[in-house]
């Protein structure tokens, strides 16, 4: 028992020595409550809408399906945009407010699709499909001299 007393005696005295040889707290000032350092100004931009994605998936015998998308975004000037937001559409759409704009959208693309055609015509057709299946006899899939 007297060891046990005599240890936390020692112990008692060691902390005590301690805190008074350690430095004293920082003085803190009480200053009342925080006002938040407002946002900056944002840079003068003007909002912009345009058409960023434009689809037509014809097939042969088939519907066909158009979608486009409209983004908005916002020009800050020198070349710098940012999007602000953006939506999907579809001119198949039963919207009876957009039965007439949708019968012009889609004649004015009918008209592109033969602009494009000509297009096509001009700078060459499309290259036919090379056939899986070889018809010279030579079953490696490799030309033969008469067809290099």
């Amino acid at each position: 028992m007297r060891r046990f007393l005599f240890i936390a005696v020692m112990v008692a005295g060691g902390m005590a020595t301690m805190a008074a040889s350690s430095d004293p707290p920082p003085v803190i000032l009480d200053l009342g409550p925080v006002v938040p350092t407002p946002a900056p100004t944002p840079e003068v931009s003007t909002r912009k809408r345009l058409i960023t994605t434009l689809t037509v998936q014809n097939a042969a015998g088939a519907d066909s399906v158009m979608n486009f998308e409209c983004t908005d975004v916002a020009d800050a000037g020198k070349g710098k945009f940012h999007t602000l937001a953006a939506a999907r559409y579809s001119l198949s759409d039963d919207n009876p407010k957009l039965k007439e704009v949708r019968a012009r959208i889609i004649a004015k693309i009918r008209d592109l699709e033969h602009d494009l055609l000509d297009y096509a015509k001009i700078a060459g057709p499309p290259k036919d499909r090379q056939s899986l299946i070889t018809f010279s006899g030579d079953e490696s899939g490799q030309k033969n001299e008469k067809e290099k």
